[in-house]
């Protein structure tokens, strides 16, 4: 991310909070929250989701992860054919850490921060209807000038992440889901792919990152087949990328 991203994001940010704080004052964002529940996929639906950024709660109460939303309605679709008993495993904790939860048999997700696993932990405490109870898992991640496995992301640099990849090795059969939403990307998901069950599938987020390119390609002359979906994403102005993998047209769902 170049300094002017940073920047743009910085106050995309601080408008967006501002803004959400300010109706909370307010009786209208109650109102607009009924209307979101009876139309969740309206332009309406989709510009509440920004007041959401980096706000987990605001997420989990509209059941949403930080997907495309062609992604979220494909993985609905797909864990909804394994009758709620659904093997996950993700990378990259948060708000979906609780919609899969909703709609899955297991899930084990991994986190780099221990604060924000915490964080998380208590949501899973707190937050009613969940299917099944998810493992948050912290491996080590320590600092290093010659990291084994590095992150392309600025706030990664310096640390190790291959403790955190190798994470999916410590919990042991096949996965119908993995999830690829968190750091050293490409490495996780090359990593994985002989973690997932016949007819099961694979997430990558974030594809229009040019760093995970050589992965995805990589899967594909392994013989995996890849579904991208590009558009309006939740808490993001613009349109982003989720890409989906399988070895099985019928998991791709679309």
């Amino acid at each position: 991310m170049s300094r002017d991203q940073g920047l743009l994001r910085d106050v995309y940010l601080g408008v967006m909070t501002g803004a959400r704080r300010g109706l909370d004052r307010t009786r209208l964002l109650n109102m607009w929250d009924r209307q979101v529940a009876a139309n969740p996929r309206s332009v309406s639906a989709h510009l509440r989701t920004l007041l959401a950024v980096h706000n987990a709660e605001d997420l989990v109460r509209m059941d949403l992860p930080w997907w495309t939303y062609q992604a979220v309605d494909a993985v609905d679709a797909f864990l909804a054919r394994h009758d709620g008993a659904g093997r996950v495993f993700e990378y990259g904790s948060g708000a979906s850490t609780l919609w899969l939860a909703r709609r899955a048999g297991s899930v084990d997700a991994v986190e780099h921060e221990a604060e924000w696993a915490e964080r998380v932990r208590e949501l899973l405490a707190t937050t009613p209807g969940l299917r099944c109870t998810p493992t948050v898992h912290v491996p080590a991640v320590p600092t290093s000038t010659s990291p084994v496995v590095a992150s392309g992301a600025p706030s990664g640099q310096g640390l190790d992440f291959a403790d955190y990849v190798k994470a999916i090795d410590d919990v042991p059969g096949d996965f119908d889901l993995v999830l690829v939403d968190g750091r050293a990307r490409g490495e996780v998901l090359l990593h994985v792919l002989d973690r997932v069950a016949p007819g099961g599938l694979v997430l990558l987020d974030d594809a229009q990152r040019t760093r995970y390119s050589p992965a995805v390609d990589e899967a594909a002359r392994r013989g995996w087949l890849v579904r991208r979906t590009r558009g309006a994403t939740p808490c993001q102005p613009v349109p982003r990328e989720t890409v989906l993998l399988s070895r099985e047209p019928a998991a791709l769902g679309g």
